[in-house]
C-alpha cells in the first residue's frame, strides 16, 4: 500500500470524540459501556475484581470478585458524584445448569437518588462459600440477607443476626429457591382427606358484571 493510499485509509477513521462532561447522565446510558461513569471510576479503583460488565436494555451489571463486594458498593455509595446511596434489593440467583461453577450469583439493585439511575452488582460464589454482608453499609440489607440465606443457604461474613426468615428455626429440609430443590421437598409425609365429601360442581362463566 503506497503512502497516498495509507493517508487516505486514516483520514477515513474518525477519532473517538471524548465526552465534555464525564460525569453527565447521558454516559450512564450510552453505548460504549466503558463511559458509563460507574464502569470508569471501579475499573480504575478495583483493576481485575471487576470481572465483567453487561449493557441490556439500557441496564447495567457488573460482575465482581465476591471478596470485594462490600468494597466496591461501599466506593459507589460514598462517591461525590456517583452517590448510590440507596438499596434497593439484595437477592440471588442459582445458575444450576446454566455454569459450571460458581453456582449462585449474590444481586445487589442501587439506586443513585442524585443521578436518577440504578446500577446491579453480581458476585459469584459456590455453595459454602461466604460473601461479605452489606449490613455495615446499609441497615435495610438484614432481612434481605436473611432470605437468600433462608432461600438459598448463601452465607453473609458479617451478619449480625444470620438466621431463618420465612422458615422455621428448626427447619431441617435444606433451602427451597435452589434448583435441584423438590418440588414437594425432601420429605414424604402422609395425605389426608382422600375422599371428597362435597361434590364438585360445574360452573357456566355468564359475563355478567363485565
Amino acid at each position: 500500500m503506497t503512502e497516498a493510499a495509507d493517508q487516505q485509509v486514516g483520514s477515513a477513521v474518525e477519532p473517538v470524540q471524548q465526552p465534555s462532561d464525564p460525569w453527565g447522565r447521558s454516559l450512564y446510558f450510552h453505548e460504549n459501556v466503558d463511559w458509563h461513569p460507574a464502569v470508569r471510576e471501579l475499573s480504575e479503583q478495583f483493576g481485575l475484581a471487576i470481572i465483567d460488565v453487561v449493557r441490556f436494555r439500557d441496564e447495567t451489571t457488573i460482575h465482581v470478585e465476591s471478596e470485594y463486594l462490600r468494597q466496591v458498593c461501599d466506593y459507589l455509595r460514598t462517591h461525590e458524584e456517583l452517590s448510590f446511596n440507596i438499596l434497593t434489593d439484595l437477592t440471588a440467583v442459582d445458575m444450576l445448569r446454566l455454569r459450571t461453577n460458581p453456582r449462585f450469583d449474590v444481586v445487589v439493585l442501587l439506586y443513585s437518588l442524585k443521578n436518577r439511575v440504578r446500577l446491579r452488582i453480581k458476585a459469584g460464589v459456590d455453595d459454602g462459600e461466604p460473601v461479605p454482608s452489606l449490613t455495615p453499609l446499609w441497615r435495610g440489607a438484614d432481612w434481605l440477607e436473611r432470605e437468600a440465606y433462608d432461600m438459598f443457604g448463601i452465607v453473609f461474613e458479617g451478619h449480625p443476626n444470620l438466621r431463618r426468615i420465612l422458615l422455621q428455626d428448626d427447619w431441617d429440609e435444606g433451602f427451597p429457591l435452589r434448583k435441584d430443590y423438590p418440588l414437594r421437598g425432601w420429605k414424604e409425609y402422609p395425605t389426608y382427606n382422600t375422599e371428597r365429601t362435597v361434590a364438585r360442581t360445574r360452573t357456566r362463566w355468564t359475563g355478567r358484571g363485565v
